[in-house]
Formats: structure tokens, C-alpha cells, sequence
């Protein structure tokens, strides 16, 4: 038998969710779920007041998380070690709690290359506060064991891979494609609902089609 969950992803807004649901101030913090919610909602408070094809694709990056629990079995997809985390912990040490939950997910952001280390040029596109550009200083420090790695689709593929409890990772190519093209850090980069639809994941014909590698970068 075949079960099909309906999930309401509700915080990609348009002017009549504005109007007669959230007002001018926009969603709350509370509103929202912040496990799902993408960088610019988690970095910016006035998100909302974006171009309204950016603001659409803040569910696009959750449908992203979701793909990512079904492969891995888990709703615990951005997970940094123990010893990360005590890194972490030392160069916080007086900030708020909030703060340092954001840098865990950050650090996780970096180490799944959704968060490319060393470009500070992508915090401007979220509006980022001066303790966000302090915190992306901690995250990018040699404190806390440095991000040596090359960002590709292998990396990526690998980081996912280690952990899948099962070690099997994406079940093909496509599906790695269509998780980092939803996972994009800038929502002006990120798949809209018609491009996500026309990608060749979803194709029916996909599954007899030459699998490409993974690409080295």
C-alpha cells in the first residue's frame, strides 16, 4: 500500500497571505519552523521584504530538508559532531544561546557546501547583523578545525553518504542535482516550483538514461 503525506510548507508569502494573515510585520520567528526555514529567514528578520520571486522559494529550500530526511532517515540532517560543537563553544563562550544554535546550523551549512567558506560576499544577500559577520569570523577561524575541502558533487555526495546510517546515500545523480539546486544558499540561485518541476529527477524516462558522475571540482 502506498501512504501520501500532504506537508504544508506555509511561510513562502504573497500578498494576500501578507494582507490577511500576517499583516505588515510579516511571520514571526514563532511562525515559522525554524528547522526548515532557509538562511535569509534565519539571518534577516525583515526576509519578507524581498523580491516576491525570492520570497517564493523559501519553501523550495524546505522541500530541499525534506528530500534530505527521507535519504538519511532522520529529521536531524544538520548535525555537526560533538567535537565541533565543543569547538564552537569555546570561541561563543557569553554569546546567547540563539546565537550559537544559528552557528551550529551555519557550521553545518559549511560543511555540507551549502555555505561556500571564504566568500563573506554571500552573508550580504541575507542583511545580516554586525554579530552575524562576528559569528561568520568564529565559523571560518582556524579555532575550529578549518574547512579545507573542495566543495563539489562529490564531497557532497560523500558528506551525505557518511551520514546515512545505511552508508547509501543518494539513490543517483539526479536527486544529489536536485538537493544542492534546492538548497541553495541565495534563493536567487534556488529553484523555483516550475524549474524544480522540469528537472530531470522527475523525469519519467530519467531512470533509463546514462548516469552521469558526480562532478569533481
Amino acid at each position: 500500500m502506498i501512504v501520501r503525506r500532504l506537508i504544508d510548507f506555509g511561510s513562502a508569502l504573497d500578498e494576500f497571505t501578507m494582507k490577511n494573515l500576517y499583516g505588515s510585520t510579516g511571520p514571526s520567528r514563532a511562525e515559522q519552523t525554524s528547522e526548515y526555514a532557509p538562511p535569509e529567514a534565519l539571518l534577516n528578520g525583515s526576509w519578507h521584504w524581498g523580491p516576491k520571486h525570492s520570497i517564493a522559494k523559501y519553501d523550495m529550500w524546505s522541500v530541499g530538508v525534506v528530500m534530505l530526511e527521507l535519504i538519511l532517515g532522520s529529521p536531524n540532517v544538520f548535525q555537526i559532531s560533538a567535537k565541533t560543537r565543543a569547538l564552537l563553544d569555546q570561541q561563543l563562550e557569553g554569546w546567547n544561546e540563539s546565537i550559537k544554535e544559528l552557528a551550529y546550523k551555519l557550521r553545518s551549512f559549511m560543511e555540507m557546501c551549502i555555505l561556500i567558506p571564504g566568500i563573506p560576499a554571500r552573508l550580504h544577500h541575507t542583511g545580516g547583523t554586525n554579530d552575524h559577520v562576528s559569528l561568520f569570523v568564529v565559523l571560518e577561524s582556524g579555532y575550529v578545525s578549518p574547512v579545507p575541502w573542495k566543495c563539489s558533487e562529490e564531497f557532497f555526495s560523500h558528506q551525505i553518504k557518511k551520514k546515512d546510517p545505511l552508508k547509501i546515500g543518494f539513490p543517483n545523480v539526479w536527486a544529489l542535482r536536485l538537493v544542492r539546486e534546492l538548497l541553495n544558499w541565495d534563493p536567487e540561485d534556488r529553484l523555483s516550483v516550475d524549474d524544480a518541476l522540469q528537472h530531470p529527477y522527475f523525469s519519467t524516462t530519467f531512470s533509463s538514461m546514462r548516469q552521469p558522475r558526480p562532478e569533481h571540482m
